[in-house]
C-alpha cells in the first residue's frame, strides 16, 4: 500500500498547494541464499535483493494546471544483510526531476534506466527479478575474472569488454591535474563513483544512464509508447564531450500482446593528457564504441504467459584509435525464452538462454547457457515467499587454451525468500 505524505505547510498555505504530493513506496526482499562456484567454493548466507533489490523510493509530482505536471523520483536500495545502502550512492536506483504533460508527452533530467533495461525487463515479465544477483534474464553468474562478460541479456553496450583509454599517468579534468587517474566514465553504469571513474571496470549492473535527459512521446496511437534519451560523458577541458550514450526504446500492447523494442549506441571515451599554465592539454585515443539492439514479444494464454526475445551487440575501434585487436570481442548475441503460469497463489516460472561472442581477442567460444526455475506464493496482494534456482551451464573454452572463467563465476544459486510491497 503507498503512503501518501502531503506536507505540512501546503496543508496550512493556500488551496494551489493541496495538489502537490509525495508519495513514500517500496518492495523489501530477505531471504536464505546459496551459491556454488566453478572453483568449488559453497557459500550460504542471509541474503537481500536475491530475488529483486530492495528499494525505498520518494516520488513527488504537483498539478502546475493545463495538464502539466512537475514530478521527481528519488529511489534507494537499503539492505538487510546490514543495514546500509548500495555502494553505488544513496539514491542509486533513480534521482531524476522533469515536466509532463499531455500534449508534448514527459521530459526528465538526472539518473534513470537505461532504455535497454526497459526491453529486457519487459520480456522477463517479472520486472527482471529472480535469478543471479536477483536480475532475472540481465546477468549470467560470471563473474571475477569473467566480470566482463557477465551477461545473459545486457542492458548497456559493453564496447567490446575492453578498458577505455589507458597508458596515461596523469589525467586532465576541468584544467586540474588529477595524478595517477584515467577519467573514464561507464556513461550507462548504476555502480556510482567507482565504475564513473575506473576504466578497467565493465560495470556488470550497469542498468543506469547518468547525466541522462529522458524524453517520451506522448500516446498518439493507443497502446504505442516511445520514449528517447540521451546521456552525456565526461566533458572535455578541450571542448565538447566524449563516450555520450543515446537510446530508444518503444513497445506495443494490444490485448494480450505486448512487442518490445530497444537500441543504445555507446561511444568511445577519451581522456586528455595533462596540460600546464603554459601547455593546452593533449587529447588521448578514441576508446572502443558499441551499439546494443533487443527485441521482444509476450503473449498472455491465461494459464500462462510466455516471452521470448533476442538481443545483438556490436563492439567497434579501428587502427587509429584503441585498435580492432585490443577488443575482446566484436560480436555478441543472446536470447532468452520466459514462461509464467499463474495458479492461483501459486505461479511457478522458468526462464531458459544463451549469451555467445565472437570476434577480438576471444575468437569463437562456447556459449554461456542459463536456466532458471522458481515458484512465487502470494500470502496476500503485497507479501509472497518464493523458491528459486538459477545454474549457469557454461564451460566456457578458449579455443586452445584453458577454462577461461575459472575462478569467481556462479555455477548455480538457491534462493529461498520472502519479498514485501509497500
Amino acid at each position: 500500500m503507498k503512503k501518501s505524505l502531503i506536507a505540512l505547510a501546503a496543508l496550512a498555505a493556500t488551496s494551489a498547494f493541496a495538489q502537490s504530493s509525495v508519495t513514500i513506496s517500496g518492495t523489501l526482499d530477505a531471504g536464505v541464499m546459496n551459491q556454488k562456484f566453478d572453483n568449488g567454493t559453497n557459500v550460504t548466507n542471509v541474503s537481500t535483493g536475491s530475488n529483486g533489490a530492495s528499494r525505498l523510493r520518494f516520488v513527488g509530482t504537483e498539478d502546475i494546471g493545463g495538464g502539466t505536471k512537475a514530478n521527481f523520483w528519488l529511489e534507494m536500495q537499503p539492505s538487510f544483510q546490514d543495514g546500509t545502502t548500495s555502494a553505488a550512492g544513496l539514491f542509486n536506483r533513480g534521482a531524476w526531476l522533469g515536466l509532463s504533460d499531455t500534449s508534448f508527452g514527459e521530459i526528465r533530467l538526472g539518473r534513470m534506466g537505461t532504455n535497454s533495461v526497459a526491453a529486457v525487463c519487459d520480456i522477463d515479465q517479472q520486472g527482471c527479478y529472480t535469478g543471479f544477483s536477483g536480475g532475472g534474464i540481465l546477468f549470467s553468474g560470471i563473474g571475477g575474472a569473467g566480470a566482463a562478460y557477465g551477461y545473459w541479456m545486457a542492458a548497456n553496450p559493453t564496447r567490446g569488454a575492453i578498458a577505455q583509454p589507458t597508458g596515461l599517468t596523469t589525467a586532465y579534468n576541468s584544467g586540474t591535474a588529477v595524478s595517477g587517474v584515467a577519467i573514464n566514465n561507464v556513461l550507462a553504469s548504476s555502480t556510482g563513483a567507482v565504475n564513473q571513474t575506473n576504466p578497467n571496470s565493465f560495470a556488470q549492473d550497469s542498468t543506469r544512464y547518468v547525466r541522462a535527459v529522458r524524453y517520451s512521446l506522448p500516446s498518439f496511437v493507443t497502446g504505442l509508447s516511445i520514449n528517447a534519451s540521451y546521456a552525456f560523458g565526461q566533458q572535455l577541458v578541450t571542448g565538447g564531450h566524449a563516450g555520450d550514450s543515446s537510446g530508444f526504446d518503444a513497445n506495443y500492447v494490444n490485448g494480450p500482446l505486448k512487442l518490445t523494442a530497444a537500441y543504445q549506441k555507446a561511444n568511445g571515451e577519451r581522456v586528455a593528457t595533462a596540460g600546464s599554465a603554459t601547455t593546452a592539454a593533449t587529447l588521448g585515443p578514441i576508446g572502443a564504441s558499441g551499439e546494443l539492439t533487443t527485441i521482444g514479444a509476450i503473449y498472455n494464454f491465461g494459464f500462462m504467459s510466455l516471452g521470448a526475445g533476442y538481443q545483438s551487440e556490436k563492439a567497434n575501434a579501428t587502427s587509429a584509435n584503441t585498435g580492432t585487436s585490443a577488443l575482446q570481442f566484436t560480436k555478441g548475441e543472446g536470447y532468452a525464452l520466459t514462461a509464467l503460469f499463474p495458479m492461483g497463489a501459486f505461479t511457478p516460472y522458468i526462464k531458459y538462454g544463451e549469451r555467445k561472442y565472437s570476434g577480438g581477442t576471444l575468437g569463437t567460444f562456447t556459449p554461456t547457457k542459463m536456466t532458471n526455475v522458481g515458484v512465487r506464493y502470494a500470502l496476500s496482494k503485497r507479501t509472497y515467499v518464493y523458491g528459486d534456482y538459477v545454474q549457469n551451464g557454461s564451460d566456457v573454452i578458449v579455443p586452445g587454451a584453458t577454462q577461461l572463467f575459472n575462478q569467481g563465476s556462479l555455477q548455480n544459486q538457491t534462493n529461498f525468500g520472502i519479498t514485501h510491497a509497500f
